[in-house]
């Protein structure tokens, strides 16, 4: 029988939830399920919406509530309480397709691995097209065996669109409550741990134009991916001195490509530090790699400011920046 606990985190969603359960409960060939929603303190009608909606349904619904500490914390938090091995992410504006769950299992057994990952499309809400009706062609699948180097590169997928056994998050770290976005982290620790699957297929559908998504806040979500490489070399002292050199030139690269489009003029430090990295590599590549930060800020310093923290600087929960 092929069980899955489906985590969904969410913060003032009332609008989306009912579209989102919807999709939960088109998946399919899921024999068993649960569904674990992780309010991260919203100040809307979210749990009074997951309530009304899942008070029906036959799947064991399990609502954790916690003050506003972002979504790393709520995922770690909906993982813990799964009572299944298979997990599957969504975020609580995101919509899974039908075969979702299904095709990513199929590829963690067909290529032996205990993670996999899936494309994603974006789609309107409150258009005339039901975008579960979408056509699905059966996707092709294959083991990354250096997904870790791909998500360096660059991360073209959220959490919505992964799936893993319970048993391989918690070893390869989980989520990292220092970082609101769990995606860039997550991803670099599980590829990190050991080979992945990936699906040539949507598996998850993602709103146009949806509020308060990291993704669409481009400083902080660019300065959450380069602090992401920087604490996965911190806690991984075992990591290839080619997966930190390519970290270390793609953290530059990013800086210096944000900076110049954002804040103007073809002369500046990130400039430099980008033609180093072809004729003169820094002799420590950790500490470029935290100087990089500051390109994002608005205030050109590498710590960030206490909106950009976990529950907005909430004493004590997040812990330090850069340890």
């Amino acid at each position: 029988m092929t069980a899955v606990s489906y985590v969904i985190t969410v913060f003032n969603k009332e609008d989306y939830l009912p579209e989102v359960i919807r999709s939960l409960e088109a998946q399919i060939g899921i024999e068993e399920r649960e569904y674990i929603f992780v309010d991260d303190g919203s100040s809307d009608r979210s749990v009074e919406v997951i309530k009304d909606c899942t008070k029906d349904l036959r799947a064991k619904t399990v609502i954790i509530q916690q003050e506003n500490l972002g979504a790393s914390w709520g995922t770690n938090a909906g993982v813990d309480a799964a009572s299944h091995e298979w997990i599957k992410l969504c975020d609580g504006d995101d919509l899974l397709t039908p075969h979702s769950s299904l095709w990513l299992i199929e590829a963690c057994e067909r290529l032996n691995v205990d993670h996999a990952w899936g494309h994603s499309a974006y789609f309107e809400w409150k258009g005339q097209e039901d975008p579960l009706s979408r056509p699905a062609p059966k996707p092709d699948m294959e083991v990354m065996e250096d997904g870790l180097s791909f998500f360096i590169r660059n991360n073209p997928a959220n959490s919505t669109c992964m799936l893993f056994k319970k048993s391989f998050y918690q070893k390869a770290g989980g989520c990292d409550p220092r970082l609101v976005s769990p995606d860039q982290m997550l991803f670099l620790r599980l590829f990190a741990e050991g080979p992945g699957a990936r699906v040539h297929g949507d598996v998850g559908l993602l709103p146009h134009a949806a509020p308060d998504r990291l993704s669409a806040q481009k400083g902080r979500s660019r300065y959450e991916s380069v602090l992401a490489m920087y604490f996965l070399i911190l806690e991984r002292p075992d990591l290839n001195a080619a997966h930190i050199d390519y970290a270390y030139k793609r953290a530059i690269s990013r800086a210096e490509r944000f900076h110049r489009k954002v804040y103007g003029g073809l002369f500046n430090r990130f400039v430099w530090d980008h033609i180093r990295t072809k004729i003169w590599p820094h002799g420590d590549k950790l500490a470029a790699i935290k100087n990089c930060l500051a390109a994002f800020t608005p205030d050109g310093k590498v710590e960030r400011s206490v909106e950009w923290k976990p529950g907005a600087g909430k004493s004590g929960k997040a812990g330090p920046d850069f340890t």
